[in-house]
């Protein structure tokens, strides 16, 4: 008796149990790896998507590629539209890359929607790299002239390194975080040629809409604002002054200061390292050195400034948000005079410092 009721309860177990019902065939899914969205050439309301997808392939070969595309008014309908043409269900959970059209950056309401459909889809993940293509996307999602097999992976790998582009990279949960906070976002721009593909400079994004671009030297100079400049190398190459210097010590900070009723805002940069080779001029004082290192750094930061406060008009260091937090009356007394922010003088202090002057070769 004991037993007939243990397999009746276990029967009424089984009654409970939920079942796979929809479940999928690895064949039948299409796992996305990189995804590009432009706005259609044909009509300014369309997004224009291509997505990487790996294929199937033999065992122990490694995978190939394949870019699919379709467009529709609505993002999500346009990635859906490509799964049924293809044949596949289309799944976002391993997406790396989304690389941004240069015309969907000019546009702030559509860039914007991507952002948002994006960062509402739970199977996106919130570490998506985001990058800008200087003109379209698709371009770079077409582009053969890589040596991986997924450009997807490609670019990942390449992010992984530490550069000015890997310093200034930007992904999917930080940019609301910019544009709800007032600031720009340095996005970095991803070109394709002969060469392959290249990552030189950056896009500046203030209020999901583009400003401008930075080519690299200019977004090296910005860059030394950056907490993480500790990272890079100083690489000074002017005739005689050929060196590097591996960054030990760094610390940047701004201030600000009134003089003769004017406000003046000043960049602090302090850095310490060692010469990674002795220059070519062996004779050279090391206090030489340390000033053509400062003249260099403040040339960075000279062609930044340049780029951003008076060809673009956008506060890119970020002087309205440090007199702010840092100097609530000034900030205050120059806003009440009817002064734009753009428009504060600023002044560069840099001092460098060579602990070691590297290897006598």
């Amino acid at each position: 008796m004991k037993n007939l009721l243990r397999a009746v309860f276990l029967l009424a177990c089984m009654l409970t149990l939920v079942g796979c019902w929809d479940g999928s065939e690895l064949s039948e899914i299409g796992f996305v790896t990189a995804m590009s969205i432009d706005i259609d050439e044909d009509n300014d309301n369309i997004y224009a998507v291509a997505l990487e997808m790996p294929q199937i392939t033999h065992e122990n070969q490694d995978p190939k590629r394949t870019v699919k595309s379709g467009a529709h008014r609505s993002l999500n309908a346009a990635v859906y539209n490509i799964g049924s043409s293809a044949e596949r269900k289309i799944f976002l959970g391993h997406m790396k890359v989304l690389i941004c059209g240069e015309e969907l950056l000019e546009d702030a309401g559509m860039f914007r929607h991507v952002i948002d459909t994006l960062a509402k889809d739970n199977d996106v993940s919130r570490t998506l790299l985001v990058l800008a293509a200087e003109g379209l996307g698709s371009d770079v999602m077409e582009s053969d002239t890589v040596d991986e097999n997924l450009i997807g992976a490609y670019i990942a790998n390449f992010f992984h390194k530490k550069n000015t582009q890997t310093l200034n990279r930007k992904t999917l949960d930080c940019l609301p975080r910019h544009f709800s906070e007032g600031t720009i976002a340095i996005i970095p721009r991803l070109q394709t040629d002969d060469n392959g593909l290249t990552f030189s400079g950056a896009a500046v994004v203030y209020g999901y809409e583009l400003k401008g671009w930075l080519d690299e030297s200019e977004l090296l100079g910005l860059s030394w604002l950056n907490s993480k400049a500790a990272y890079l190398s100083l690489d000074v190459d002017e005739n005689d002054y050929s060196f590097g210097i591996d960054i030990s010590k760094y610390k940047s900070y701004i201030t600000f200061f009134e003089q003769d009723r004017e406000l003046y805002a000043k960049i602090i940069i302090e850095l310490e390292g060692d010469l990674e080779e002795t220059p070519i001029n062996k004779n050279i004082p090391k206090a030489t050195l340390e000033q053509k290192a400062e003249e260099h750094i403040r040339n960075d930061l000279k062609k930044a400034f340049d780029a951003l406060y008076i060809r673009m008009d956008v506060d890119g260091f970020g002087l309205g948000r440090e007199l702010e937090k840092n100097y609530p009356s000034l900030y205050e007394h120059h806003l009440n005079t009817g002064s734009s922010i753009i428009d504060i003088p600023i002044r560069f202090d840099i001092s460098v410092k060579i602990n070691s002057m590297g290897n006598m070769l």
